[in-house]
């Protein structure tokens, strides 16, 4: 055996246990790496949660300031109307005045008369706000006659601009005591922040009086009136 060198049996296990150290060490790194992207994962999902969250909670404020009133509800309108208006009757068995044609069906115009009314409405301004609405009607014309109805009214605004529409149950309390319904649209046109001039299409049907071949008549009346509006916000 030459000097220098050791025996073969001598240096084969040390070689043996070195390669299985680095073999162990090879084969925990992965198991290390993996056991940090799991501990990471759930750190990103919350981190996407509270994300989601504050976007969610940003959009909400964001809305609010520019719709102030979803912060402070109660804000509510009120209105003071008057018309004047004409209209047209589309039952004339009594041959009333200024008939437009000749047989007791023939449209007929009805006398003039004017409006007064007062209304209030409830709910976001920079949306559609619903309430109510009382209007007495009164001839100034021919036979006496006042009507009064409460109905339920819708109305929207854009700034300068605005368009409403009601409904409901005209009461007519002289000369004789009946009853009918009621629909209109109107818009109006506010040239000062409260004051406007308004215009509405009225839709009539009365029950009246009947005749020798009918025991009741309807009346159905179509009218058109102009007028001012006032308006008076009551903020919250």
């Amino acid at each position: 055996m030459r000097r220098g060198f050791l025996p073969a049996g001598t240096w084969r296990p040390r070689v043996s246990v070195a390669w299985l150290v680095v073999v162990s060490l090879g084969l925990a790194t992965p198991s290390r790496a993996s056991a940090g992207e799991s501990r990471s994962q759930p750190d990103a999902l919350e981190s996407d949660g509270s994300n989601e969250s504050t976007h969610g909670d940003a959009a909400v404020g964001a809305r609010r300031e520019l719709d102030p009133f979803l912060r402070k509800p109660g804000y509510r309108q009120l209105f003071a109307t008057t018309f004047s208006g004409l209209g047209l009757r589309f039952n004339n068995p009594y041959r009333l005045s200024v008939p437009l044609g000749r047989s007791a069906e023939s449209v007929s115009l009805t006398a003039p008369y004017i409006d007064i009314g007062l209304a209030s409405t409830f709910g976001n301004p920079l949306g559609l706000q619903h309430g109510f609405a009382i209007r007495t009607t009164f001839a100034v014309r021919g036979v006496g006659q006042v009507v009064t109805t409460p109905s339920y009214l819708v109305w929207r605004r854009w700034q300068s601009f605005a368009c409403y529409g009601r409904a409901g149950v005209p009461i007519v309390a002289t000369p004789d005591l009946t009853w009918g319904l009621e629909a209109s649209v109107g818009g109006a046109w506010f040239f000062l922040g409260g004051i406007g001039l308004a215009a509405e299409v009225v839709g009539d049907v009365f029950y009246g009086a009947g005749t020798r071949e009918k025991s009741t008549v309807t009346y159905p009346v179509m009218s058109g009136q102009l007028g001012v509006i006032l308006a008076l916000e009551v903020l919250p």
